[in-house]
Parts: C-alpha cells; structure tokens; sequence
C-alpha cells in the first residue's frame, strides 16, 4: 500500500534527512498508527522543532554519532573502548550535552514535548570531563592523560633526538668518502630510521642492512650505534602502547556502570535527529499541525500532494503550482464518489486523500491548513492501479475483485477506503453493477471512502443514499482543458468528446459516435459543468459583496467615530475658549478698580494721575496682545481638528436635523424607510436579522444596529439626500480606493532608526487596519535582533494584531517578520 500511495517515497526523503545511523533505522521503521495519544505527541513534536528551526540559531546541528553498539559491547568485562571511537563519543556527548541544555533552561517553555523527552535524559557529567582530559578533537590522546604517559613520551622524544643526532653525523661522514650518494637522505625501512649506502660501500660502516634497492645498487643501512638506541626507542613505543591500553581500561571501567543511561541517551540523540528529519521535511512541503480528532472524519482545507509539491518546486526547475483541493468526510457524508474527464486529477486527488491520512498516523505533519481537522482511522485500504499478475495468473479485474474481498472481509465504520476507477476492467453492466452493491455494502457498514468511476449509476447513488455524496473534477470548456479543480455536491462529466476533439481525433469518427450516444446526453453534461462554474462564480460574488458590505460598515463606523472625536474636541476648545474670555475680563476689570483707587488716593495729583493712565494703558496692551495670541492658538488648532474631516464634509454638505414632525412612533418593521441617528441617511429597511437591520439606499446595503435606525413617515426615500448619502459613499471609497492602491502590505525598515522604525511600523499598521488587510510582511534584517525585538514587543502590544512569526527559512527566515490582523 505505501507504494501506492508513494509514502515509500516519503519514507526515503526523511531517512536520506537524517545523520545518524540509529536515526536513519527510525525513519525506515516509522508505521502507522491509530492511537490518538501517540499521533498528537508525534506532531507536537515535530511542530515544536519546525518552529526552532525557524526561530532558533543556537540549537545543536552537528556531530549527531551514534555510538550505542559500541556501548553495548562494553557491557563485556574487561572489554576496552575502540580508540577510534572515543572523539565520535566526546563530540555526540557534547551534542546531547547542549541539546539538553537548550531544552530544559527555565525560559524554555516553548517546546514542552520535546522538553518532556530531554527531562528523561540522565548523564552523569563526569564522563564528557574525562574523555576532555583523555582524547584530542583529532582523536589522539593527550601527554597529561597519566604522569606516566607523560614520562614515556618525553623520554621518546630524547632517544629520537639522540637517534636522529647520530644518524645525521653517519650520513654526513658516508657522503664525504663517498660511500653515499651526495643527494642521500635517511629513510625508513621495516620501522627503523637507516642511510642509503652505495652497495659497494656497504661494509665500511658497522650496522644491520634492512633492505636494498631494486637495482641492487643501494642498500640501506642501520648503523651499530643506532640499533641499541633504536631498540630502546622501540621498548618505549610499547610501554606508551601498554599505558594506552591501561587509560582505556580504566575509562572503560568508569563508563560501563552507566551503560544504561548512555544508551538512552544516545537513543535520545536518534530520536531528536529523526524529529528534525521530519522538520525539515514539513518545511519542504509546507506541512503544519491541523486539528486531530479521535474520530473518524475528515474536514480538511487547501490540501496539496506533497509529492507533486516537491516536483513541481524542485530547486532550479520550473515552478507550477499544486491546484490545492477540500475534503471533507463525516457521520452524514461518508462516501465521496468523484467523476470527470480522463487526465482530469481524479486519480492523482485519489492518492493525496490516502498519502495525506497516512503521513499524519505516521506523526508526519500534512500540506493544507492550520485549521484543517483530521480524524484517525483504525486502517486504510486502497486499490490505485494495475495489479496484474502473470505468474499468479491474475487478470485486473480479478486483481480488483481479490481486493474488494479483502476489504469486504475487515470493512467497519473506523475504515477508510480509496477506489480507483470502481467497476472497470470488465463488461461495463455487470462491473457497475457489482461496484454498485459494493458500494452500498460499504455505506451499510458506515465506511469512510472516496471512489473514482465513469459509470453514471454509481453516480445517483447519492439520490438514493443520504450517505453518499457526489464530486466532480471541473473541466474548463472554453480552453478544453482540466482544472484540477474538486467541487462537491455534483456528479462530473468525462468529456470524452471534448477531450478527443482537442488531440485531434478524426472528426468523422467522433460525429458518428455523437449519433450513437445522442445530442441530449452530451447537452445534459455540458450544462451541468456549466451550472457548477456559474455556481462557483455567484458564490464567488456573494463572498466579495459580503467582504464589500462588512466592509463598507467598518469605514463608516471608524468615519463616524472620527466625526465624534472631532466635535469633541471642538467642543474643548470653545469651552477653554470661553474661560480664557472670561479670565482676560476678570484682569481687565481689576486693573481699571485698582487703577481708579490710585487715582483717589493721589488725590488727583497730575503726576500720580499720569503714572496711573500709563500703567493702565500698558496693562490694555498686553490685554489685547495676549488676546490675538489666544485667537491664533484657537485657529490653529480649529485648523488642524477639522483638516481630516474637511475633504470629506465639504463634498458631503451639511447635516441638517431631521424635523421631528416626520418622525413616526412604533417599532421598526420591514419596509420602513429610516433615517440613519445622527446622519442624513435614509434608505429602507428590507430585513431584520437579530438586533440588526439591512437598509438599502441608493442600491447601496448597509448591516446597521436597529437602535441607530430612526422610523420616518416618509413613503419614499428623498431623491436629494439619497444623492448626497450617495456622493457621501462614493467619496469614502474613492479616498480608500486611492489608498489601496497605494498601499503595499510589505513595509521595509532596513537601515531605520528604532525610534524612526517605530513611527513607520504604527503609520504602516494604522494604514493596514483602515484597507481591512489580514497578513502584512515587515523586513527588519537579523543583525543582533534589537530592531525585531522592538518590533515585536509593539506588535504584543497592539490589540488588533492577532498572530506574528518568522517567515519561513527560503523567504526570509528571522529577517522577516510576518504579522496576521484581526
């Protein structure tokens, strides 16, 4: 079945993803399951290390060995650790080291499935310490492994300097009385450091010859001096190799009381590789986490065949896009039976429904959104294919007959099956008629499926079969292409004819066989392809005029509140206005009775009266100048309160107040004409839905609450007002028309400031609440991360914004940042 499917495909993809050897077994061994538990855990595993491979640098990505055989051979007493072994043990226990630590540091609340694997872990630290001590990254073990080592080696390098000395001082002597070859070097030969000697000099010099030329011209001589030095050199090769094999032992003894727990380590390790396998994997295909019941059922959005996903976005090659589809089995429409042209995608949704189930109940994460639910099921059976056989003698139907018997055999309400093309392969009468009743024995039994077929009286099954429904691969008649399309509700056509026509099949032929089958058949399958497209396109429509009404409500609400603030604020002014009149008339007041007192006290002296005019002419001054300046200050900000709503209330005019002889008492009722509270808005009501009213006006429907709506006695909506709330609309949509297209949901702050960042990110998001935008992207670069952390904490901050992440790895990864709206 998993080559079927293609899972066998899949299964390579992760193992080839995988670097260690224990790893690469799980990934062969992974199999599908049916326990709820053991998916879900599965899946949050592997989500929680696809966000770390998003989010995440410091995480381990190296030096993942497995070095559990070599382990369990230890468990032998007196058993010695291979030397080749111990840097792959140090570097793998320096991995599992810093994978635990990044999994269980107390911030670390992120991963809790992967934190629950780490909190297993039990490693005694001591071992790492001692194989630092012990073992270089080269894997050579150091002089302070043991003062004994220590004393052999340098006492080595002293007899090889005494060597090296002597036979150094021999050589030169042979070259000047010729006994050697001038260009002569010495050499090695069978382990000892020699000279090469002239063959008919060979006798002058005392020593052991080792070996000669091929010539026979030269021999290689050892001299007597260097033997005894040469064999103490060897005796101390032996005593480092003794002292070797001792350290080892003594390591090896320390270890093997902890076999247990390395072991499980290093399946900890495995393990880990195998979840990023599977990460990297759902990173390729676009995989996420949906929604998992346990129950059978399917409900599942924008699924995609992560195979021909894969093909079709191969690096360096050509990119098309996978035609996404939606699926949904449940309690009441259990069975799927899908028709269309050939080559039309039947077969290829077919296998998707089966490979995407199959991934998910082996822990892999699924192609199709975050909001898809999955059910689980006990088994899958599928029949995809030719599955002949000569030496079996089996023909294909009996292939598929042999099938139908195996699924007839174990079939239940917690399986789900996929047949391709059911009931071909034999003479159409009977092998419809047998499908048929298959069919229905599986709809008895309450089985989950998804069938393929050309035959129409599988088709009208579901008129007979509440449980049954029907689908259909579209097929666009215009071009005389397939769509790759599924759509619910509806049988499809073949479109043989079509098909034939357009690879140029001999017209003559095909107008012949239209006789045989008839006009009315082919009329009857290209109007009901026909009524599913104009289905799609008004359903199409409904979307986009709802998004428009919604929408259209939001901008005059958010206009409206604008409209309040500002009259609010007009209203502050004028009230500090009036205070600040009435201060200056106070201090005007008592600088004239302060100056009158002066004046009789001086008894009306000239000079006294003169000082108590100037002081008083000067106090007026500073009166009048401190008056302009108030009615400046008032201007400006008059100007600035009323400078957003000016280029809307001067189009729109005035707002008079609706008379209140033309108000109506009584509760609203449809067909009302009512007047929008506080506009001049009227329109009609033509529904109540709950505490809302639908009112049309000027071909324009608006969603309102009902206690804004105020009932008239007029009869018709005014001709005048209705132009007006017309021009009204029309000039709220041409500034956010303007807008939109202006607007570039991509906002780059490279290069910024944070304070200029920050100012841009609120313009940019005020921007994006207005024009209704869902997804923005925002570029803000890696660097040392300070300008994303500022971001984000603003992000965190705003009500409005539901959901930020990093974008994914190929697009960007942590150097953008890509925020979601209510």
């Amino acid at each position: 079945m998993e080559n079927k499917l293609g899972f066998n495909k899949i299964r390579e993809i992760v193992a080839s993803a995988t670097t260690n050897a224990l790893a690469y077994r799980m990934a062969q061994e992974m199999t599908f399951g049916n326990k709820a538990e053991r998916i879900v855990r599965e899946l949050r595993q592997t989500e929680e290390f696809r966000q770390i491979l998003l989010m995440e640098n410091s995480f381990p990505s190296q030096d993942f060995y497995d070095l559990s055989e070599e382990l369990e051979r230890l468990k032998i007493g007196n058993t010695i650790i291979d030397p080749a072994a111990l840097v792959d043990m140090k570097t793998s226990l320096q991995a599992i080291t810093d994978c635990l630590l990044f999994l269980l540091r107390d911030d670390q609340e992120r991963y809790p499935t992967l934190r629950a694997l780490a909190e297993k872990v039990e490693l005694d630290p001591q071992v790492l310490r001692r194989l630092n001590k012990i073992v270089d990254d080269k894997g050579e073990i150091y002089d302070d492994a043991s003062p004994a080592l220590k004393e052999i080696r340098q006492q080595m390098v002293r007899k090889r300097g005494e060597v090296d000395t002597l036979i150094n001082k021999t050589l030169n002597h042979a070259k000047k009385e010729g006994w050697a070859p001038k260009e002569a070097e010495a050499t090695i030969r069978n382990g000892r450091l020699v000279i090469p000697m002239l063959d008919t000099h060979r006798r002058k010099i005392k020593g052991l010859i080792h070996d000669e030329s091929a010539t026979r011209q030269t021999a290689y001589l050892e001299p007597s001096e260097v033997v005894e030095l040469n064999n103490d050199l060897r005796e101390l090769e032996f005593d480092e190799r003794h002292e070797i094999q001792r350290i080892l032992l003594q390591l090896s003894d320390y270890i093997r009381p902890q076999i247990t727990e390395l072991v499980n380590a290093y399946w900890f390790l495995a393990k880990i590789d195998f979840i990023r396998a599977k990460a990297r994997f759902a990173l390729a295909i676009g995989g996420v986490m949906p929604i998992v019941n346990d129950r059978p059922m399917l409900n599942w959005l924008s699924a995609r065949h992560p195979l021909l996903y894969l093909s079709y976005n191969k690096p360096g090659g050509e990119k098309k896009e996978v035609v996404p589809f939606d699926m949904e089995l449940n309690d009441e429409k259990h069975i799927l039976v899908i028709s269309g042209p050939n080559a039309g995608g039947k077969s290829v949704c077919l296998k998707a429904v089966g490979l995407i189930q199959y991934m998910l109940q082996c822990g892999l994460l699924v192609p199709c959104r975050e909001t898809s639910e999955f059910g689980l099921f006990d088994r899958i059976f599928v029949d995809i294919g030719d599955q002949q056989s000569i030496e079996n003698d089996l023909s294909t139907y009996t292939s598929h007959l042999q099938n139908m018997k195996a699924l007839l055999a174990e079939a239940d309400e917690r399986t789900l099956f996929l047949l391709d093309e059911l009931g071909g392969g034999t003479e159409p009468r009977s092998g419809c008629a047998i499908a048929e009743a298959l069919l229905e024995e599986l709809h008895r039994r309450h089985a989950f499926g998804v069938v393929t077929t050309h035959f129409a009286d599988l088709k009208l099954l579901a008129d007979s079969h509440p449980g049954i429904e029907n689908g259909a691969m579209l097929f666009d008649t215009e071009r005389m292409v397939p769509l790759y399309r599924l759509a619910t509700g509806h049988p499809g056509s073949s479109f043989a004819f079509e098909i034939a026509t357009n690879i140029g099949f001999p017209l003559d032929i095909l107008e012949a066989a239209e006789k045989k089958v008839g006009t009315e058949m082919l009329n009857f399958e290209h109007q009901l392809q026909q009524i599913e497209l104009e289905k799609e396109a008004l359903a199409k429509q409904r979307s986009e005029l709802e998004a428009s009404d919604s929408f259209l409500n939001e901008v005059i609400q958010k206009y409206q509140a604008l409209n309040e603030k500002l009259e609010s604020r007009r209203y502050e002014l004028l009230s500090q206005a009036r205070k600040e009149a009435q201060d200056i008339i106070a201090n005007a007041n008592r600088t004239v009775e302060r100056t009158i007192a002066d004046i009789k006290e001086a008894n009306a002296e000239r000079e006294k009266t003169l000082q108590a005019r100037e002081a008083m002419r000067q106090e007026a001054e500073k009166i009048v100048l401190e008056q302009e300046k108030h009615n400046r200050q008032r201007e400006k900000s008059k100007k600035s309160v009323h400078a957003a709503a000016a280029q809307h209330t001067d189009r729109q005019g005035a707002t008079p107040q609706q008379p209140e002889s033309d108000l109506a008492e009584g509760p609203l009722a449809v067909g009302d004409i009512v007047r929008i509270d506080g506009e001049d808005t009227f329109g009609q009501l033509i529904e109540i839905k709950g505490k809302k009213g639908v009112v049309e006006s000027n071909s324009l429907r608006m969603t309102i609450a009902l206690e804004r709506l105020v009932k008239t006695r007029k009869k018709v909506i005014p001709t005048d007002k209705t132009a007006r709330q017309g021009n009204r609309f029309q000039s709220i949509f041409d500034d956010i028309n303007e807008k939109r297209k202006h607007f570039n949901p991509t906002l780059d702050l490279r290069g910024y400031r944070a304070e200029e960042a920050m100012s841009e990110l609120q313009h940019f998001l005020d921007d994006a609440k207005l024009l209704s935008e869902k997804e923005l992207r925002i570029l803000h670069g890696k660097g040392y991360g300070i300008l994303k952390t500022l971001l984000r904490q603003q992000l965190q901050r705003d009500n409005d914004v539901e959901s930020y992440h990093s974008e994914r790895i190929e697009l960007g990864g942590d150097g953008i940042t890509v925020v979601h709206l209510r």
